[in-house]
């Protein structure tokens, strides 16, 4: 949840920033943890929670040169105003206007990013702790180099499914064409010439008949699950539903689980490697974390390690990584070096996730084409064989 804050820092300035939080007393412990003071804290409009974002490819495209032009020497601000007004998105073109205006106001970096809000939470978080850090470049280019990553996973599944999608598509259009096309010619045929029809055969041409009729009411009740589906989608209760039906699977369960505690390990990961808090970081995972499965356990992380536990413990406790990653986090808090364990979990989970996903849709393409075979064998063997059999009982 959003929460609007009014705040003053150490140098008597009064802001107003947008936090994300479970409560208002989380978000006041928050705010003290950067070192400032919460006047009044409320519930963000729901207008300024949705905020239209700017679209990752072009963050990605910005932060490249941002980071050239940081490592060449030139001041943060100077390079801004050299970044603005390029690119092709308007989005971003406005958003960086404004962010400019802000850092000449006096407002730092971060600041300014908040304030627009147009930027990913991941995105704020990092340039907060490149900041507080003084590795600012250092931490663009880590957060450039995950985000490289996740472009390049999400474009090799789809490209590993188009292949399937595409079938499936020659599919249906295949069984649209018999069954309105085909078999209402054989149909007429049959009726005309008296053409005794095995069982099978009578079957199909119902069936055709059938839905050549009710077609209207088909695509009434595709509207109808589809906007059932789009429904569920949108309510926390059926994304809730719709993971435990996937966790429910036998091997399907184990690769979701596996990629999402990838994601949470790789951005914990950069988020401690740029010098952000623990507990602060987790707060940030809370508010960009896709699996509301995941989102509810976190919060019960971030209390107990708030209270003192240790991350290990109350990942175990809360059972919502895969067991390798609780162990992993244990290593690295043990040995401190938590940044590089986690981010070793992380690409162990993706080679597993990668090489499941290659099998699974490898097998995908020849499976769909045996099923297709079958499926006009069948309709034809239904078609034709009375006609077979009328010839040679005519012969």
């Amino acid at each position: 949840m959003r929460f609007t804050v009014k705040y003053t820092t150490l140098d008597g300035d009064v802001l107003v920033k947008e936090y994300e939080g479970t409560s208002p007393e989380s978000v006041s412990l928050q705010v003290k943890s950067e070192g400032h003071y919460p006047l009044q804290i409320q519930a963000a409009s729901r207008a300024a929670s949705r905020a239209r974002a700017v679209k990752t490819e072009s963050l990605i495209i910005f932060n490249q040169e941002l980071l050239a032009l940081l490592r060449a020497g030139i001041p943060l601000l100077q390079s801004l105003e050299l970044l603005v007004g390029h690119g092709k998105d308007p989005l971003l073109r406005r958003a960086l206007e404004q962010v400019v205006e802000k850092v000449k106001e006096g407002r730092s970096f971060s600041e300014s990013l908040e304030e627009v809000g147009s930027f990913p939470s991941v995105y704020r978080a990092n340039v907060v702790a490149g900041e507080r850090s003084g590795t600012l470049p250092e931490v663009l280019n880590r957060w450039l180099a995950f985000q490289g990553f996740a472009q390049k996973s999400r474009r090799r599944i789809f490209e590993a499914l188009v292949y399937p999608m595409f079938l499936v598509l020659v599919l249906s259009v295949a069984l649209a064409i018999i069954f309105n096309v085909v078999l209402p010619r054989f149909a007429e045929v049959y009726t005309d010439g008296g053409f005794p029809m095995p069982a099978p055969t009578r079957l199909l041409l119902e069936m055709g008949a059938l839905a050549r009729k009710t077609v209207w009411i088909q695509a009434t009740l595709l509207i109808l699950l589809s906007g059932a589906f789009r429904w569920m989608a949108s309510r926390k209760s059926g994304i809730r539903l719709a993971e435990r039906v996937m966790l429910a699977l036998p091997k399907a369960g184990a690769l979701y689980r596996m990629y999402h505690s990838s994601v949470f390990a790789r951005t914990l990961s950069v988020l401690l490697a740029g010098g952000m808090p623990l507990l602060q970081a987790l707060e940030v995972i809370l508010r960009t974390i896709p699996s509301e499965r995941m989102k509810s356990r976190l919060i019960s992380v971030i209390e107990m390690v708030r209270s003192g536990s240790s991350l290990h413990s109350a990942l175990s406790q809360s059972q919502m990584l895969d067991p390798l990653a609780v162990e992993m986090a244990r290593v690295g808090e043990q040995s401190s070096a938590l940044p590089e364990m986690l981010n070793h979990v992380a690409d162990f989970f993706d080679q597993e996730v990668e090489k499941a996903t290659t099998a699974i849709t490898s097998l995908i393409g020849p499976s769909l084409i045996l099923f297709m075979g079958i499926v006009v064998l069948g309709l034809l063997l239904a078609v034709y064989v009375p006609l077979f059999n009328a010839g040679n009982t005519i012969r």
